[in-house]
């Protein structure tokens, strides 16, 4: 305990903070399985399984891939304490950032899949000016601006889907587009969808969010979630147990949503045809679900004699 304190930073005890309970900061499990040696697929389990938070990926090239990059080199080193790798991470980012943010995107590289990626960063080996870390950026620069481009790429479908029958459906007025949503979906949202790699929520929580702001249950929540590197909705955990009752009740109860999502944003060819309609509320249900769900869990608080802050639905922002 003394060596992984001392390898991190952190004053000593026999019982440190991070002994007593789960850390709730990436880095600090990060910070433990370096000090210990560990793999980055060991680290990755616990930040996601133990700490709930997203496993690193390699694409997000200004904070992410720099952990992999010491991680790995710390690994394969096996020199975790003698040399520490874990103090070298904001010296590497500083010299990553300057080199990327003149890279052109135009000039340089291919998009590479990200399965491809993670075998590559393996064997970038260490150096003081982290030279070899610049070129495997430089070479695949194409790669990092594509980024959560899966995840993105459903959550669009959803929207795409959405809007597509608010148009066929309005008699007058606006054409509906993303904007058109604000109220339904949090300022923040539009962002996140908007802004491409610049602005990617970093809360478990916060992805929630949106997919509940779109319509999505269970399933497509947990496939979204595993996309963009978290667990999926665990019932061990009181907020997710907690909406997997209540999304299961809902969807029982809006069987005209499932019916539009396996027929028109899936392509269930064997799904049942909707009429103009139908498909209207169908997607009307989608973007009500949070205040559906919202409702139903307040009123369960008060009827239970609950108050105060723990009445807030927590994935609704007031």
């Amino acid at each position: 305990m003394d060596d992984i304190c001392k390898y991190m930073g952190v004053q000593y005890s026999t019982t440190p903070g991070f002994y007593r309970k789960l850390p709730k900061h990436r880095e600090t499990y990060i910070g433990i399985g370096m000090a210990c040696g560990l793999s980055l697929e060991r680290i990755n389990r616990w930040i996601v399984q133990y700490g709930g938070k997203k496993r690193l990926y390699v694409k997000d090239v200004l904070n992410d891939l720099i952990w992999i990059y010491l991680i790995h080199v710390n690994f394969c080193g096996k020199k975790h304490l003698q040399e520490n790798y874990y103090h070298k991470f904001e010296a590497c980012r500083d010299s990553m950032e300057a080199v990327y943010q003149s890279m052109n995107i135009e000039s340089e590289g291919e998009d590479v899949p990200t399965c491809e990626l993670d075998e590559e960063a393996k064997r970038v080996v260490f150096d003081p000016e982290y030279a070899e870390l610049k070129r495997f950026v430089k070479k695949n620069i194409r790669a990092f601006h594509s980024a959560y481009a899966r995840p993105k790429k459903l959550l669009n479908l959803y929207i795409q889907g959405i809007l597509r029958v608010k148009n066929e459906m309005k008699t007058g007025g606006r054409k509906w587009t993303l904007n058109s949503l604000r109220g339904d979906l949090d300022d923040s949202m539009i962002n996140y969808l908007t802004s491409g790699i610049k602005y990617v929520p970093k809360s478990k929580k916060t992805h929630i969010s949106v997919g509940l702001a779109i319509g999505m249950t269970a399933k497509e929540l947990d496939e979204y979630l595993q996309m963009m590197g978290y667990a999926p909705l665990d019932a061990t955990y009181p907020n997710e147990g907690m909406l997997l009752e209540l999304l299961e009740n809902w969807e029982s109860a809006h069987p005209l949503q499932r019916c539009f999502k396996e027929k028109y944003l899936k392509g269930n060819s064997t799904g049942v045809e909707m009429d103009g309609l139908q498909k209207l509320r169908a997607v009307d249900e989608m973007l009500g679900l949070r205040s559906d769900l919202k409702e139903v869990y307040e009123k369960s608080r008060e009827l239970r004699g609950n108050c105060g802050k723990c009445q807030k639905f927590p994935y609704m922002s007031e």
